[in-house]
Order: structure tokens, then C-alpha cells, then sequence
């Protein structure tokens, strides 16, 4: 009972020292002024662009959530300790996850493939993301 009594006054106190916010009045909030432009200004002509963004967002955390797997899948190997089983655990995480880049690349191949064969675009709509 100590430790939530604890827990919850930390938590008040915390929150009691969060200085206020105070609204702004020269401007207009709404979409278009908190930076959300590209869908204030959606037609049916940059439909296609917002999309490929979409799938470059899907695509850059599939390669994280993957490279995150395959990073807990040799961290596994390295604490085993030598146990047969453990060993075998953290060897088919690796497996699993570059599989699983595998998959993601694959499915760039597919997309623009497809793109390219039914004419839907320029195959230069859904590239990879650079940092």
C-alpha cells in the first residue's frame, strides 16, 4: 500500500509543477495552421502522392520493427550462455527477421511492378525513404 500511496503523490507532484498553457489569439487553429497542409489541399490529382506516402510510412516502420527483431534476436544469442535451446531461440528470431526484410523488400518489388503494369502512376511513386 506504501509503494501506490508513493507512486500517486510522486505523480501529483509531478503534475502540480506542469506550468500552464496559454492559448494563442493571432492565429487561426485549424488543419492548415498546424501543418497538416497535404491533406487540407487533398484532390484527386495528389491522391496518389498522400498514398505513396502512406506506404513509404508502412515500409520505414516495417524495416524497424524488423531490424528491432533481428537486434533482440543477437542480444538472445549473446546472453544464452551456451544453452542449446536459448541458442536456438535467438537463431530463428534472426531467421524470422531477415525473413521478414526479405518480405518488405519483396513487397517494394511487387508494388512497382504493379504500378508499371497497370500504367497507375510513375514508378516513382512509392520510393524508398532516405534519411
Amino acid at each position: 500500500m506504501k509503494k501506490y500511496i508513493a507512486a500517486i503523490s510522486t505523480t501529483a507532484a509531478f503534475l502540480s509543477l506542469v506550468p500552464s498553457a496559454f492559448a494563442t489569439t493571432g492565429t487561426a487553429l485549424g488543419t492548415c495552421a498546424t501543418g497538416f497542409t497535404a491533406l487540407c489541399n487533398l484532390t484527386t490529382a495528389n491522391f496518389g502522392g498522400l498514398i505513396g506516402t502512406v506506404i513509404q510510412f508502412i515500409f520505414v516502420i516495417a524495416i524497424v520493427a524488423a531490424l528491432l527483431y533481428l537486434i533482440w534476436g543477437g542480444f538472445k544469442w549473446i546472453t544464452s550462455g551456451g544453452d542449446k535451446t536459448a541458442v536456438s531461440q535467438a537463431r530463428d528470431h534472426i531467421i524470422a527477421a531477415i525473413i521478414g526484410l526479405i518480405v518488405i523488400f519483396l513487397s517494394y518489388l511487387i508494388i512497382n511492378l504493379l504500378l508499371g503494369l497497370f500504367n497507375i502512376g510513375n514508378l516513382n511513386s512509392v520510393t524508398i525513404p532516405a534519411l
